[in-house]
Parts: C-alpha cells; sequence; structure tokens
C-alpha cells in the first residue's frame, strides 16, 4: 500500500497519511467520489490515479467506473485494481458515502445568523440512528425530531439565531447587521443564544455547511441532532477607492448640479424618477430567474418598476458570458447610463451576472460611473449593496465565493401561467469550452423543503407550470448530507395542488439515469421533453470537451428515452468548430442528429472564453470554417424540426395558454407538452393559464398551429 501511495502521489499529487485505529483508503475524484476501507492507509488522489476495473456486489462482478457514487454502505470484492498499468493484490472493501465537500471555506464569524433545527438525544446510538433513517429516506429529520423530543421529553426546535461571535464588532457594523437580519428576516422570528441552547450546539451550528446532518456531543452529556437549515452570511464585499471623477460628481450632484460637460445630454432625457428599478437581462434561462429574484429584493427594498428604462435610478444590467464579445456589448448599452451618472449622481447603475463575476474590479476600473459589479450569487443581496453603494459613494465589488440563501422577498415573476424555480446553483463539471463553473460558482442545491415551499406559494398565486432548473439538474442533491437525487425530487413536488405542468433543464447525459427516466415516465405532471446537449457527436472531441461520456452512450440514453416515453421530445445543445475538430469528426456530429433526429437543438460555433483550457490550445479554427459548419447544422436542426412537428399534424395536443398571439391579436399561444409553440384563435381573458385541448391544423418546424376542439379546466 505504501509503494501504491507513492505511486498516486508522483501521478495524482496525493497527500498519504497513517490513519487508526481502522485503516482506510479514501478515493475523491473530480467527478466521482467513494471511500474504501480497505488496510491502514487513507490516500486521497486525484481522478484517474485509481481505477476499480472491477467490482463484485454481493458476490455478482460487475464492471464500474472509479468512484460510482452509492448512497448506502455496501461490501465490495476488488477483483482487481489498477495503478499505472500494475495490478493490486485483492482486497474487501467496506465503501462509505462519503459527506461532501465544505465547497467554501468561510471562518464562523462570517455567519451571521443560522435556522437551526435540533433535537438531544441520550446517547449516541440513537444520534445515530437519527442520521441513518433520514439518509435512507424513510422519514424527514424534522418529522424525527419532534417525534423523539415529544417520546423522551427534550426538547426540538426550529428557530434563527443570531451569531454571539459578532457581539465583539463595533456597535455600528453590529447595528447594520441586526438592521438587515431584520429586514431579511423578521424581527419576531430571530432571537438571541439563550441558556437552552448548548455552547457545544451553537458552536457546531456556525462552523457547518447549511443542508448538512452533523451530530455534536452535548456539554452536559447526551448527543445534539441538527440541521442548519439556511445561513445568512455576511456580505463580502470590496470597496474600491472612489476615483477624483466620481467624487466631483457625487459633490455637485448634491449641490443641485449638472455636470457642465453632459448638460447637453441631460436636457435629452427624462427626469430621474427617484426609488425606481429597471432591469435589462442577457442570456439564459437562470439569468431570466435571476432577474425576477432582483427585482423581487429591489421592491422589498422600497423600489419599484419605472415605466421609463431612461427614468430609472437603479439599472441593472443581468449578463451572460457564454459567448465571445459579452463584454463589448454590455459596454455599447452602457453608454447612455454612464452619461445619465455623470449628470446626476443618484442614479445607480449595476452590472450582475456571469459577465460580473468573470471580469470584477476590471469592470469598474474600466467604467468609473458603474456602483455595483455583483456576481450571480449575490442576486437576493441586491438590494444591501445598492443601500451600502447610496450611503458611501464608493464602487462596490462583490465576486468572492458565498453560501446562497433562501431568497426572503418574492421573486417578481415575468408570467403569470409559468414560472422559474432554481433547485440547484453552480456547477461542478469542468468542460474545457465552458465558463459557467468559474462564473456561477460550485453546485449549492437547495432543500426540498424550501423547493416545494416555494412551488406551493407559486401555486397560491395561480402558476400553473413550474420549470425547476440548474446548470445541471440531475446533480441534485449530490452535494447535501445525507445525498438526494433529482428524481426524489420531482417526486418531492409532483403532489402540490394547483401545478399542472412540471419541467426542467439541463440535463448533462454523464448523469442522466433508468430512475430518473422512469420517474419522468410514472408521474404525469412531468411534461415529455427532455433537454440533454449532447455538444458533439465524435468521441475524440467529447474526450477533448472533458463531457464525460460517448456518443455510443448518449444515444442509448435516447433510446431509454424513447423507449419509456415514445412521443418525448428531445431537444439539445451542439458546439461546433471546437479546436481541432476536423471535417470527418463534424460529420460524426451530423451522423448523430440523423440517428436522434431532435425536436431542436441550439447551436453555436465555439468562441473562446476566458479561464477556459480550450481557448489556450493550437489548432484553433477559422470563422469561415465555424460559420460554414454552423450553416451546415443549423440546416439540418431545420430538417428534423420539420419532421418532428410534421407528426403532429391532425393529432390532439393539450396546451396551456400563456399569452396572446403578438402578430395576431385573434390568437393566443401556449405550448404543448412537448414544448412545442402552438397558436390558435381564442380569447386571452377566458383562457389564460388554462389547458386547452386543439387539434394541429398546420405544422413548421418550430411552431404549430392549431383550432380548438375541447377545453379541459380541474377547476
Amino acid at each position: 500500500w505504501l509503494s501504491v501511495a507513492q505511486q498516486m502521489s508522483l501521478r495524482g499529487e496525493a497527500a498519504a497519511w497513517l490513519s487508526t485505529p481502522v485503516w482506510t483508503a479514501h478515493v475523491r475524484s473530480r467527478h466521482y467520489g467513494a471511500s474504501l476501507c480497505a488496510g491502514t492507509l487513507a490516500v486521497r488522489c486525484k481522478r484517474s490515479c485509481l481505477k476499480l476495473a472491477r467490482v463484485s456486489i454481493g458476490g455478482e462482478a460487475e464492471a464500474v467506473a472509479s468512484g460510482s457514487g452509492s448512497a448506502r454502505r455496501f461490501v465490495a470484492m476488488v477483483s482487481e485494481a489498477r495503478v499505472d498499468g500494475e495490478v493490486l493484490e485483492d482486497k474487501t472493501f467496506v465503501a462509505r458515502k462519503s459527506p461532501p465537500p465544505r465547497f467554501y471555506e468561510f471562518a464562523p464569524q462570517d455567519v451571521l445568523a443560522v435556522r437551526l433545527t435540533h433535537v438531544r438525544v441520550e446517547t449516541e446510538q440513537l444520534a445515530d440512528y437519527i442520521v441513518a433513517t433520514v439518509a435512507a429516506g424513510e422519514n424527514t429529520f424534522q418529522q424525527l425530531a419532534l417525534s423523539v423530543s415529544e417520546l423522551h421529553g427534550h426538547a426540538s426546535s426550529m428557530r434563527w439565531i443570531r451569531n454571539p461571535r459578532t457581539q465583539h464588532l463595533n456597535e455600528g457594523k453590529r447595528a447594520h447587521d441586526d438592521d438587515m437580519l431584520k429586514a431579511k428576516i423578521g424581527e419576531a422570528e430571530m432571537s438571541d443564544v439563550g441558556a437552552d441552547l448548548d455552547a457545544a450546539l451553537v458552536d457546531a451550528a456556525f462552523r457547518v455547511r447549511p443542508q448538512t446532518l452533523s451530530k455534536v456531543a452535548a456539554s452536559a452529556g447526551g448527543w445534539h441532532v441538527f440541521l442548519v437549515d439556511d445561513a445568512v452570511h455576511a456580505l463580502k464585499v470590496q470597496r474600491v477607492r472612489e476615483s477624483t471623477e466620481r467624487r466631483f460628481v457625487r459633490k455637485i450632484s448634491k449641490l443641485g448640479f449638472s455636470q457642465p460637460a453632459s448638460s447637453s445630454h441631460a436636457n435629452e432625457l427624462p427626469q430621474l424618477q427617484e426609488q425606481t428599478y429597471f432591469i435589462a437581462t442577457m442570456g439564459c434561462q437562470a439569468n431570466k430567474a435571476d432577474s425576477e429574484r432582483m427585482a423581487g429584493e429591489l421592491e422589498r427594498a422600497g423600489f419599484h418598476a419605472a415605466a421609463n428604462e431612461l427614468a430609472a435610478q437603479v439599472v441593472v444590467f443581468n449578463t451572460c458570458s457564454i459567448r465571445e464579445h459579452a463584454e463589448t456589448k454590455l459596454y455599447g448599452v452602457l453608454g447612455v447610463h454612464a452619461a445619465r451618472k455623470r449628470c446626476d449622481a443618484r442614479v445607480q447603475l449595476l452590472v450582475a451576472g456571469c459577465v460580473a463575476q468573470q471580469e470584477g474590479e476590471a469592470l469598474l476600473r474600466r467604467v468609473p460611473e458603474l456602483d455595483v459589479v455583483l456576481g450571480p450569487q449575490y442576486a437576493n443581496r441586491v438590494g444591501e449593496l445598492v443601500s451600502h453603494s447610496l450611503a458611501s459613494g464608493a464602487q462596490l465589488c462583490a465576486t468572492a465565493p458565498a453560501h446562497i440563501g433562501e431568497d426572503l422577498a418574492l421573486p417578481r415573476r415575468a408570467s403569470a401561467v409559468t414560472a422559474w424555480v432554481n433547485v440547484i446553483y453552480g456547477c461542478n463539471e469542468r468542460c474545457t469550452y465552458c465558463v459557467v463553473p468559474a462564473t456561477r460558482g460550485l453546485e449549492q442545491s437547495r432543500s426540498m423543503a424550501a423547493i416545494r415551499a416555494e412551488i406551493e406559494q407559486l401555486a397560491a398565486q395561480g402558476i400553473r407550470e413550474v420549470v425547476l432548473l440548474g446548470q445541471n439538474v440531475d446533480a441534485y442533491g449530490r452535494d447535501l448530507a445525507p445525498r438526494q437525487t433529482f428524481s426524489e425530487l420531482l417526486e418531492h413536488v409532483h403532489e402540490v395542488r394547483g401545478i399542472e405542468r412540471i419541467r426542467f433543464m439541463t440535463s448533462h447525459p454523464r448523469y442522466m439515469s433508468a430512475r430518473l427516466i422512469a420517474a419522468c415516465a410514472r408521474l404525469p405532471k412531468v411534461c415529455e421533453h427532455f433537454h440533454v446537449p449532447f455538444q458533439a457527436g465524435d468521441d475524440d472531441v467529447l474526450r477533448r470537451m472533458s463531457r464525460g461520456y460517448t456518443a455510443a452512450r448518449f444515444l442509448r440514453i435516447v433510446a431509454a428515452i424513447r423507449d419509456a416515453m415514445p412521443d418525448a421530445a428531445i431537444s439539445a445543445d451542439a458546439i461546433v468548430g471546437f479546436p481541432g475538430e476536423t471535417d470527418a469528426q463534424f460529420e460524426r456530429t451530423l451522423q448523430l442528429m440523423d440517428a436522434v433526429r431532435f425536436d431542436l437543438v441550439n447551436t453555436a460555433a465555439y468562441s473562446p472564453r476566458p479561464n477556459t483550457p480550450a481557448a489556450t490550445w493550437d489548432a484553433q479554427l477559422t470563422e469561415d470554417v465555424k460559420q460554414a459548419r454552423l450553416a451546415a447544422i443549423n440546416a439540418k436542426v431545420r430538417e428534423h424540426a420539420a419532421e418532428r412537428s410534421a407528426r403532429l399534424l391532425g393529432s390532439l395536443q393539450e396546451v396551456l395558454v400563456e399569452a396572446r398571439n403578438p402578430k395576431n391579436a385573434r390568437e393566443v399561444s401556449g405550448r404543448t407538452r412537448g414544448n412545442r409553440l402552438a397558436f390558435f384563435e381564442g380569447e386571452l381573458d377566458a383562457l389564460l393559464g388554462k389547458l386547452v385541448i386543439v387539434r394541429i391544423t398546420e405544422t413548421h418546424p418550430f411552431y404549430l398551429r392549431a383550432e380548438r376542439v375541447a377545453e379541459h379546466d380541474p377547476w
């Protein structure tokens, strides 16, 4: 084992150490995790350092990928394992589920408050029983804590508590934090640490990552089992020194004057409306959801939506950096608002989203008129940041990694019928072309209880369809302790009354499972639509993209979906012109598309993004080659989309009415369960939010025309 550890250290930069009394070997890779108890040595290594080629579970041999995660203990006999080609001696391992890593290091004093659920029990065995029961999915911790407290007479509680470590803060800082907590949480729900809370429990609660079921020995005997349901972390904001120009503008604005150089612009602009905001959204569904959350936070802070963008006091640009030239586009739209800022320092200009996270302080230096730059992880703290900026006059940069707490203000929904619901933030994948992990951070799953509570609230507001969002929804729950799965989440939210449809996006082929497909087929509210990006059809290109699957694996996923749901719609994303992609490799992408016949594929020519490995590689393709391939793949997309639409001609489809047809006031529009846009005649006031049965009368590649047949109105 020592020689094995040395080999691992040389190749995988492993750290090896002796462990007593039980000798263990821990293997945690970048994409998979497992703990293997074997001998006297614990080894941590990177991906591909140790590969289990064949494993027998319960006496049956099967091939597995290194580190496939399991939520339960199992005994495995390693019949063959290799390190750098050398066969190791057979060993019997007891594999245990590893706890999720703490994604973001934080000091206990960085946590202002936690919402804590806990129960005290007499023995460690009972504490372990509670943890094991919750891990097995047999009961929730909240229910178990209540039952145990009633049975044994020990208190169980769930409440917000302030961090006693913040007592040392100066009076002004503590008063500010207290005001913020009261505004976010409510004074009635907040309490200080009292005599009823054990010091050992409090200390542990402010050190543990939220949504990690834990235990700690009680100071006076017994054990605490506890769960931090949510936490409010202190804002990590960098204050940029105010420039002379900004200081001058702020001073003359307070005196009621305009800056002379900008006075002509001031005459052309509408008068500023105080306490108003405007949010411009660029990019994906995640950005749209974040904009709704920011709008809710700004309204909670006392602002209201502006009728005119050029009259708004607070202007937020929620940006996307997934494509090249995103930064240039931002600078283009900032110009007129920078002129407004030079005329009136009351104007607050914010850049949020992925460009903000990517550029950070560089944005503030390049555009001195900007007030705040904030990454996606601070979307639900935008009200606090605006207040800081207005009070200080300084430029603020909030891009440090942070725990994303639950929204304490209702998002301002753009639709009265369908709503985005975030289930997991961030992404742990490391695709070589993608900037998302660097801009949206590591994975943070929300709790099932919080997600269901939000959906129940949406149903009460009249929302009929929810779209569960994540950069990789299939990864949901793997960062929680105990682990949970996305299929379990679908089961948990499916029975919310009033919600008629559930969609989700985006799925990753590496994590699409038979269990998830079966759940989608079994649950009637889950729509028959899967968005599973394949990105390329050539295995070598997929390997260099670090996608973690082959074209054959993707085709097996498609076959499994269509076996379970023959009429299911499948959409995807694809990239052409990846560095080094040959004509033959591109042809294999087209061949995969021919084999699948997608309902829709979102296509893009590869563009180098900052801080991604592929951007630094040689063999970058010319723009002419990229555009030629993009034209070819788009022709294929249109051909297959037309074919998939044509099969619906004359069929009856259920459509959820969402809006009026902007091109024909006599028609309404909505989507089929397969996510095809459909138009038909009808009165919006009578049909909005209703499920309507229509017959398809005309098909086009990306939309349908229909006539109303009958209405299904369960209300």
